[in-house]
C-alpha cells in the first residue's frame, strides 16, 4: 500500500510548482503591461513558491552541509 504522507508531499509540491508557474506568468503579463511593481513582486512570490517545492531538496543539502561541517 502507498503510503498516504507520500502522496500529500507529492500533490503539495506539484501544486506549489503549478502556483509558481501561474505567478511567474502573470508577473510577465504585468512585465508587458509596464507595471513593474507588480511584476516584481509577483516574481518574488513565484520565486518563494518554487523554494517551497523545492523544500525537501533544500532540506536535504543543509543536512549534507550540516554533517560536513560536524566532521571537521
Amino acid at each position: 500500500m502507498v503510503n498516504r504522507a507520500n502522496i500529500g508531499q507529492l500533490i503539495s509540491t506539484g501544486v506549489f510548482y503549478g502556483v509558481a508557474l501561474l505567478i511567474f506568468l502573470k508577473g510577465m503579463d504585468f512585465l508587458e503591461n509596464q507595471q513593474f511593481y507588480h511584476a516584481y513582486l509577483s516574481f518574488f512570490c513565484a520565486f518563494l513558491n518554487f523554494l517551497a517545492g523545492m523544500r525537501f531538496a533544500i532540506a536535504n543539502l543543509y543536512k549534507k552541509i550540516k554533517s560536513f561541517y560536524n566532521e571537521n
